[in-house]
């Protein structure tokens, strides 16, 4: 059994060896019916294939090894393709159904071809081929296990063996997918699916299904699309399985079924539509875009594949594009995709590019095209701007521009009408206008237009002139148009179900729709598809109007020009021109009477043409014809019908008339009496009647005639008719005519002014160098200042510059958009006039955004702001800041960036903005920007990152703001980040959302601060439904305390009782509190103990003065307290003033101490010194010093060491000590002397008062460090194991040694380590602060060191010290330095830091290497290259020593510099040592590296090269791109460099990669030197002019013969070191040290001169092949 490839019909095998064709058609309810059978085989029919590109043939095998072939459409016929005496297993189709094969019980496989019939075995298998495919290949298997693929040819590609595998039993049928890439072969209970590895090019076996119980697979087939597989069993299973590689999604609208990975199935999700995306080159689809849900657009490895979803139509076309195309689906049937400059047409369903032209406006508005509607008058048409003021209609069938449109203005819309005959346009000033291009005929429709389009598939034109609706029914008539009074702006026209609107939104919620007249739009389309009598049909029942009489008038020329002339007489009669009515009448009267006497058509009677010719106004038509049927009365009775006599007399003078004289003077009578003076003065003229001529002429108002008549003719005049002439001439403003008339008579100077007010200057100029030279100047600028008002500014620059009036040339210069001339001319002139004009002309290279030269006009016309807008406008915020801080100073650039960020924060455009803010470090402003917008969310980011310590408090702000706003859940959410989440607490609150509160509370409070919400809210209800509320939210907590604070003790005791007995202490404590307030202290006591406070039973009763009371409740409940009871009671005694109380009270709280005091600040001095006697002896001498004090503390210096020496010697010490302590720098200036006071203090101390002596010592210390005693200082500390005080003096006065000393003297471990780092750090700092560079590395801070080396700006030495410790060390310095020497331009001296230094093959210096070798590059400097190619070689080899793989990209990258520069040297070597041969390869190499060279010096020293050694083909190839890209340098956007096909096949960059130089390499001269040798060579057809080919070594291919990589093939050869030419294998050496190979002829030429191998520089010889040595040998 097999389906037809559309699957509409079923072919089916049966028993009785027959073979039977039905019909199933598309749907369950269509009839089915047998459409063909071939019956009478001789045997069964044992397989049968539907060949896929075969739709009306089957292929059937037979058991007797018949092949049969059937066809479809012929009743009952079957031919027999061949014969074999073996039984057919299986018969399978290619995937295009071009050919078959068949496999037989004898292992043979056998191919057919059906169209040529060709018949050959393939290839005996290795079993029978049960398992028989062709899809990519061929596959084969069966009963041995084993699957076998084969190519077309049978040779064999691939095998998997299963044999080893008891599970696999006999592969019983194959199927191939639609595209031949799966495959699925059946087994038993289970089948394999296989799928073709693209890129390695091998078949893999993707999975293995295991179905128990399947038993058997009996058959395979999959659906058309390749996304689903049906399986049979033995069993009678039938099964469905999904096999498709993977499905995604699009945007959730799409469903991508990747079925294989050349075919992709596109399923619409919502409707279920599907559209199968195939690669006809079998490549894989790599992405799939879709575009305003219809349009797909996918791409593969070298093709893009675009379709419409609607119509089903794809369309495949080579592609390798950049990535960065832009797509537009704007004019139906059309894709049309912008790369690189150019616009690309692919029509749907077309496999090829429909047409291509350049242009740089890609909006849809800007760009319309048409396919036509089949008939012979339209085409596929596409209409453009070619620049912003020009429109380009092109014929995309025939490559031919139809049409170039200038207009005065920036056009802003264009459309052609669905036949492509007319465009509609408009302008800038919204003037609409329509052009007409078969007449290339320009009509103003509107002044005013708001919008317009045509509606679709008419001729109609809508359009809105402000308020009124315009609608052109009939376009050939734009004066007759249908005007609506509408409110709103027009927002599009539908045309559905019959009817056409136009809807209007007038800014309310609903549009308006306004319907238009559809008979006389369906009349527009009878008319397109020349259905004229339709037309009439239509036009018949409607008033005669506006619309429906332009469209007569449309309809009567169509009619005409079809000789339909029953139409023509109808419309005419319609219109009401009787006159042509009856004309027409007449004309069809006299055909139906020729052709009622003759049997013939009437229209090619002569008569009918003539008049047919006459209403058309070709009379010389009509003449011809009727002098060729001998009708001269006729022609001649014509003519005077029309009154025109004067072509009757030429008739009749033609012919001889008799009555040619008395026709003339009749005609001079009537001509005279008419009063017709210029007629009968021509009748004169051509009488040679020149005087009567002239005053005939003069007479009727032509003057210029009768001048024409005096010039034309050598007959003398009189002086006075001259003059009168001339006056004439003057009178009638023909001031050019006078002129040459005037000049004529010699009359100069009058001439001259006739020409000036005639504005003839050319003229007038030619005149004045002969005349007047001294007016010539003048005249030539009011020449152009005449041309400028005639909007001919282009023409007038010229005569400006002759004028000297370079101001007004720029001007013209500009204003005729002629760019270059204006900087030329701009360049010369002084800078206060220059300015105006660099700007303009920088605004236009803004808008056309060739932003570097905007750039660098805006900053020779100081305007360096606009510059920086321009950038940012244009979102490159890098050159922008370049540009700006290049010219102004800092505060300014903050200034400008805060002013434009304000601009883009007033126009929306934020993040544009907080980029600015933050460029100039002013973060507030950004935030504050953010806060007015109220995007809040970036406000709290940029507070986060800038402002963190303000974060709490924003969020606060933010809180209260939103709160203010009844935005609660924001305010929460920011109350809670800013750390005050009882704020949300209160605002829920304020507003009785309790449970919200403590919600809040619940997620950030304590269980505490949740009752206490709890709680409030509770007291805002009725006791007992606060209580419940309470209880609901389990808040047990807030119920109780709530009962306790409602005084419901009871109930709180029972609910603490109940749910919470640890908050009884609680309510005992509250409760207590209720009986202390109500004065029942006992009961309140009670409480307070069982509340376990009984402190506040103690407070209780002291705030009562029941001091009794309280003592007990302490000594029983508080024992701790009950000395505090008493200090309670001393002080309240003591605030009395009642001593005695108080001092018992202090004495019993064992606290004497405090009395004392008391009796102290009352001056009380006896009591307080008995009581210290008696119970605080220690404080006896306090006292006894304080009051002794209270008379001498204001001694000097002398009373205070004398006293000090009474106390010593009264035994006191430690009051001496303090004496000595006291002594100050007040009272002695001598610092030796107090050294010698407090040294007597530290003795006494260490001798009598050791526990004082660490002390004393600290203080005598530091009192030596305040009088810069720091080695005394230091001794002292280091006595009492002070060390870090000591080092600390130690380090002040600078004794290093002595630091170290004490620090190594400290036992502790990490002391010891911590006090010695110490000591490092400052001699370190110290060092360092003496810039000691040397002695700082040799105590080991490397770092420290050479960084001190740097600042003092001696890198030698630095990067010296730095490689004695490795590249770890090195190498950050190194990149450094050379990042300092790039800056400053020095890369010689960079590239020899690293040649010298070192190049390590880190990842970070990658791009400083790149940067510095196209630098060098660029230039081509010969000593800057030597240096670089050194460098290049290291990193080379260093990058390969790191990798271990020379196939990195990395090192192939600087591999590719280390040849660039290798070549560019050895060129220069070859140029001095006058090796031509090598010299000239060698240029011809370079040029593949034109991205990193200069490219025109590149093309210009290859041309030349080529030129001097007479290779003529490439000299004039590669001169000419020269000359492209030299006149490419002088006018950017000029179209020098849009052909790049004779480079299309080479490895030479397109020109548009290329980076062009801002000046040309030669002048003017010597380019247009060479520009004549290329013409020479071009006419002369000296050579090809083509470039020099080599045949590839692996396909075959004829290529560009310096290619290093075939594109064909991709084979890639390694480059000549001599030549830079491909490595061939039949001429390739290899040199003996080094290894590099050269082509042989190239490394003789150039060792024979050099005797060096030119990479290693080892001595070389040329190379001789065997056999000539050996005729050498036996030569001699």
């Amino acid at each position: 059994m097999a389906f037809s490839p559309d699957s509409l019909k079923i072919s089916i095998a049966q028993s009785d060896n027959s073979v039977f064709i039905y019909r199933l058609g598309g749907n369950w309810d269509d009839k089915k019916s047998i459409i063909n059978k071939y019956t009478g085989q001789s045997s069964s029919v044992t397989c049968l294939v539907w060949p896929s590109g075969r739709a009306n043939e089957i292929v059937f095998g037979l058991a007797e090894g018949k092949v049969r072939r059937g066809f479809v459409k012929k009743q009952y016929k079957s031919a027999s393709l061949y014969s074999t005496n073996s039984y057919v297993v299986s018969v399978a189709s290619s995937v295009d159904g071009q050919s078959i094969i068949s496999g037989h019980l004898d292992h043979a496989i056998i191919k057919m071809n059906l169209e040529t019939n060709e018949k050959v075995q393939i290839v005996n298998h290795s079993c029978i081929p049960y398992a028989l495919g062709w899809g990519s290949h061929v596959v084969a298997a069966g009963n041995d296990g084993k699957v076998v693929f084969y190519d077309d040819n049978g040779t064999f590609y691939q095998k998997m063996d299963y044999s080893y595998d008891p599970k696999v039993k006999e592969f019983t049928c194959a199927a191939f997918n639609p595209t031949g890439e799966s495959l699925v072969l059946g087994n038993y209970n289970r089948f394999y699916v296989y799928s073709l590895n693209s890129k390695r090019g091998g078949w893999d076996e993707v999975c293995m299904k295991h179905i128990e119980n399947l038993y058997s697979v009996t058959s395979l087939t999959w659906k058309s699309d390749g996304s689903k597989i049906v399986i049979g069993s033995l069993c009678g299973s039938v099964d469905v399985f999904d096999i498709s590689m993977k499905r995604a999604r699009y945007k959730g609208k799409f469903e991508f079924t990747y079925v294989s990975p050349s075919q992709v199935i596109v399923k619409r999700i919502n409707s279920g539509d599907r559209i199968s995306l195939k690669s006809k080159s079998g490549t894989e689809i790599s992405k799939i875009d879709i575009f305003k849900d219809k349009y797909i657009v996918a791409k593969t490895y070298d093709t893009l594949i675009v379709g419409d979803m609607t119509t089903d139509k794809i369309s495949e076309i080579p592609w390798r594009g950049s990535g960065n195309e832009k797509f537009d689906f704007s004019s139906p049937g059309v894709c049309m995709i912008f790369n690189a400059g150019e616009l690309l047409l692919v029509e749907y369903g077309v496999h090829e590019i429909m047409g291509t032209c350049r242009t740089e406006f890609l909006h849809p508005h800007l760009i319309s095209a048409r396919l036509g509607t089949g008939d012979s008058d339209s085409g596929k048409l596409i209409a453009y701007l070619f620049d912003v003021q020009t429109i380009r209609v092109q014929d995309l069938t025939s490559k031919t521009i139809l049409a170039t449109i200038n207009h005065d203005s920036k056009i802003d819309f264009l459309s052609l009408n669905p036949k492509g005959t007319r465009l509609i346009f408009r302008d800038k000033r919204k003037q609409l206008y329509l052009f007409n291009i078969k007449e290339q005929k320009k009509t103003t429709l509107l002044s005013f237009c708001n919008y317009v389009n045509w509606v679709s598939d008419s001729d109609v034109v809508v359009a809105q002139n402000r308020n009124n609706l315009c609608v052109w029914y009939s376009i050939d008539e734009p004066d007759k148009l249908t005007m609506y009074n509408i409110k709103g702006s027009v927002e599009g026209i539908e045309r559905s179900h019959g009817k056409t609107e136009v809807i209007v939104e007038d800014g309310s919620a609903q549009s308006l729709s306004y319907q238009l007249d559809e008979g006389l739009i369906a009349f527009g389309t009878a008319i397109d598809r020349n259905q004229l009598e339709k037309a009439v049909e239509i036009l018949d029942p409607l008033e005669l109007t506006t619309e429906t009489e332009a469209n007569w008038k449309t309809l009567s020329k169509a009619a005409l020009e079809q000789q339909n002339l029953l139409v023509a007489e109808r419309c005419y009669a319609a219109l009401g021109n009787i006159s042509k009515a009856n004309y027409l009448r007449g004309v069809n009267k006299l055909i139906r009477q020729y052709e009622e006497e003759t049997k013939t058509d009437g229209k090619n009677y002569y008569l009918v043409q003539a008049r047919l010719a006459t209403l058309n106004k070709e009379f010389h038509k009509a003449e011809t014809i009727l002098f060729n049927q001998n009708e001269v009365e006729e022609a001649m009775m014509m003519y005077q019908e029309l009154h025109k006599w004067d072509e009757s007399i030429k008739v009749a003078e033609k012919c001889n008339h008799p009555e040619v004289k008395e026709l003339k003077a009749n005609y001079l009578q009537w001509l005279l009496e008419t009063k017709q003076e210029p007629k009968a003065a021509e009748l004169k003229e051509r009488e040679a009647d020149y005087l009567s001529a002239i005053s005939l002429y003069l007479k009727g108002g032509l003057p210029a005639r009768a001048a024409a008549v005096v010039n034309n003719y050598n007959v003398s005049f009189e002086q006075d008719l001259l003059e009168r002439i001339a006056s004439e001439l003057q009178k009638a403003g023909m001031h050019e005519k006078a002129g040459d008339f005037f000049e004529k008579m010699d009359m100069q100077e009058r001439a001259l002014s006739s020409y000036i007010k005639g504005h003839a200057y050319h003229k007038a100029v030619d005149l004045a160098k002969r005349a007047f030279p001294h007016t010539v100047v003048n005249l030539e600028e009011e020449w152009g200042d005449w041309l400028v008002a005639q909007k001919q500014v282009e023409t007038a620059i010229n005569h400006y510059v002759q004028a000297g009036a370079f101001t007004k040339a720029i001007e013209a210069c500009i204003n005729a958009r002629q760019w270059n001339k204006a900087v030329q001319f701009v360049a010369h002139q002084s800078p206060e006039i220059a300015r105006p004009f660099y700007e303009q002309i920088a605004k236009h290279y803004a808008d056309v955004r060739q932003l570097d030269l905007a750039e660098k006009y805006y900053v020779k016309a100081g305007r360096f702001e606009s510059a920086f807008e321009m950038y940012v406008r244009a979102h490159k915020w890098d050159q922008a800041y370049h540009v700006i801080a290049s010219h102004l100073p800092e505060t300014e650039v903050t200034l400008l960036y805060i002013r434009e960020a304000q601009k883009m924060e007033k126009e929306g455009h934020y993040k544009e903005a907080e980029r600015m803010y933050l460029t100039v470090n002013e973060p507030d402003l950004s935030i504050n920007m953010y806060k007015k917008s109220k995007q809040f969310d970036h406000m709290i980011r940029l507070v986060t990152k800038y402002r963190r310590d303000l974060l709490k408090d924003t969020h606060r702000h933010l809180a209260q703001q939103f709160e203010m706003e009844n935005n609660l859940k924001q305010a929460e959410h920011h109350y809670i980040e800013g750390g005050a989440w009882q704020g949300a607490v209160d605002m829920y609150k304020a507003r009785e959302m309790w449970e919200e509160a403590i919600r809040v509370a619940k997620s950030n409070g304590t269980t505490k601060e949740v009752a206490e919400i709890g709680k409030k809210w509770a007291k805002t209800k009725d006791r007992a439904t606060g209580i419940d509320h309470l209880l609901k939210l389990g808040l047990i907590d807030a119920a109780i305390d709530f009962e306790a604070d409602e005084k419901e003790f009871d109930e709180a005791f029972r609910l603490a009782n109940a749910h919470a007995k640890y908050k009884l202490p609680d309510v005992y404590l509250k409760y207590a509190m209720h009986l202390e307030d109500e004065r029942r202290f006992k009961e309140a006591e009670e409480y307070y103990i069982k509340a376990n406070k009984p402190t506040e039973a103690i407070s209780m009763y002291e705030h009562n003065e029941d001091w009794h009371s309280a003592l007990q409740v302490a000594r029983q409940y508080y024992p701790e307290g009950v000395n505090q009871v008493y200090i309670d009671q001393g002080n309240y005694f003591l605030k009395r003033k009642d001593f005695n109380k108080a001092e018992t009270a202090f004495i019993n709280a064992k606290q004497p101490s405090i009395i004392i005091n008391g009796y102290l600040q009352n001056q009380l001095w006896t009591e307080a010194l008995r009581v210290a006697k008696r119970h605080a002896p220690d404080l006896a001498e306090d006292i006894n010093r304080r009051y002794s004090n209270q008379v001498g503390s204001k001694g000097s210096g002398e009373d205070l060491v004398n006293s000090a020496k009474m106390w010593e010697n009264s035994g006191n010490y430690s009051r001496a000590i303090d004496l000595y302590l006291q002594v100050n720098e007040s009272h002695y200036q001598n610092a030796d002397r107090l050294e010698s006071v407090w040294e007597r203090a530290v003795s006494l101390a260490m001798t009598y008062e050791k526990d004082r002596a660490q002390e004393v010592i600290t203080n005598v210390g530091n009192k030596l460090e305040a009088i810069q005693r720091f080695s005394q200082a230091a001794d002292l500390y280091e006595s009492i194991g002070y060390y870090e005080n000591a080092i600390h003096c130690y380090i002040n006065c600078k004794n290093w040694d002595r630091a170290r000393e004490v620090a190594a003297s400290v036992r502790h471990s990490e002391m010891h380590h911590h006090l010695y780092q110490f000591v490092e750090d400052k001699y370190k700092k110290y060092l360092v602060d003496s810039k000691q560079a040397d002695v700082i590395i040799g105590e080991g801070d490397v770092h420290t060191g050479i960084k001190l080396y740097i600042e003092r700006g001696d890198w030698d030495r630095a990067l010296e010290e730095a490689t004695k410790y490795g590249p770890e060390i090195l190498n950050p310095y190194l990149i450094e330095y050379a990042k300092r020497l790039l800056k400053e331009g020095q890369f010689k001296e960079a590239a020899e830091a690293f040649a010298r230094w070192g190049t390590f093959a880190v990842q970070s210096n990658f791009p400083i290497y790149k940067t510095l070798s196209l630098e060098i590059l660029a230039e081509a400097q010969e000593n800057e290259l030597v240096v670089l190619k050194e460098m290049l070689y290291k990193v080379s080899e260093n990058i390969a020593a790191a990798t271990n793989d020379r196939d990195n990209p990395v090192f192939k990258e600087f591999y590719k510099y280390l040849l660039i520069s290798h070549f560019l040297l050895l060129k220069s070597e070859c140029q001095s040592l006058k090796i031509p041969g090598v010299y000239t390869k060698l240029c011809i190499s370079l040029l593949r590296y034109c991205k990193e060279i200069r490219a025109d010096k590149a093309f210009l020293d290859a041309g030349m090269a080529c030129k001097q050694t007479k290779v003529l083909n490439m000299a004039f190839v590669l001169l000419n791109r020269y000359l492209d890209l030299a006149e490419a340098i002088e006018d950017p956007q000029g179209s020098a460099l849009a052909d790049n096909t004779d480079f299309q096949n080479t490895d030479i960059p397109s020109p548009y990669d290329i980076p062009l130089p801002d000046k040309n390499i030669l002048n003017e001269q010597k380019r247009d030197e060479i520009k004549d040798w290329v013409l020479q060579v071009s006419v002369e057809q000296q050579s090809e002019q083509t470039l020099s080919l080599r045949q590839c070594e692996r396909c075959g291919v004829q290529q560009f013969e310096a290619n290093l990589t075939c594109l064909n093939c991709n084979h890639e050869w390694e480059p000549c070191i001599v030549s830079g030419y491909p490595l061939l294998k039949h001429n390739t050496i290899v040199c003996k040290f080094c290894e590099k190979g050269a082509l042989r002829d190239q490394w003789n030429e150039y060792v024979r001169v050099t005797q060096h191998c030119p990479w290693c520089k080892n001595i070389q010889t040329t190379y001789q092949s065997p056999i000539s040595i050996y005729y050498q040998l036996i030569s001699k």
